[in-house]
C-alpha cells in the first residue's frame, strides 16, 4: 500500500472512527462512585472525581487506542485495496474527509481541552465492570442502562 493510499484515505478514516465510534464501560471504581467511561479496547476518558462535569483522560490508553484504530482501518484498506478492487482516492474527496476529520477532532478537543479535565498517564485505581456497550452518533438506547440504575 503506497504512502499516498495511507495519507489521502486511511488517516481521516481513522479520525473519524476514533471521533465517532467506541465503547462505553458502566463500571463501579473501587473506593468510590460509578461511572460511564469510554475507550476501544482500553478506557481512556473517565469521569473526573474531584469536580462535576470534569473529565479524566489517560493518555497512554488513547495512545494505544488510536494506534489500534489505525491499524484496523489500514489493514482493512490493504485488504480491499489488493484483494478486492484497487482504490483510488481523487484529491477532492480527500480533502472532504480531512475536513470532516478536523471538524469532528476539533470538536472533540474543545471540550477536552477544557481547564476542569484532568490528564494522566495511567488509571490510578481499580474499576469493576457492569455492563459495556457501544456508542455512536443515533444510539441513545445504550444510556439509558446507566440512567435506569440512578434512577
Amino acid at each position: 500500500m503506497n504512502r499516498t493510499l495511507i495519507l489521502r484515505f486511511a488517516f481521516p478514516i481513522t479520525l473519524i472512527a476514533f471521533a465517532l465510534f467506541t465503547k462505553w464501560w458502566l463500571v463501579d471504581v473501587v473506593d468510590g462512585t460509578d461511572g460511564l467511561m469510554y475507550g476501544f479496547p482500553f478506557i481512556y476518558r473517565a469521569p473526573a472525581f474531584y469536580t462535576s462535569m470534569a473529565e479524566e483522560y489517560f493518555m497512554d490508553a488513547l495512545a494505544a487506542d488510536f494506534i489500534i484504530y489505525f491499524g484496523i482501518v489500514t489493514g482493512i484498506i490493504y485488504s480491499v485495496n489488493r484483494w478486492v478492487s484497487a482504490i483510488t482516492v481523487k484529491k477532492g474527496f480527500s480533502v472532504v474527509l480531512f475536513v470532516i476529520a478536523l471538524l469532528l477532532i476539533g470538536f472533540r478537543t474543545a471540550f477536552t481541552l477544557m481547564p476542569e479535565n484532568r490528564f494522566s498517564l495511567t488509571r490510578d485505581y481499580d474499576i469493576v465492570i457492569r455492563q459495556t456497550g457501544i456508542e455512536f452518533p443515533g444510539n441513545d438506547r445504550d444510556r439509558s442502562a446507566f440512567d435506569d440504575r440512578h434512577k
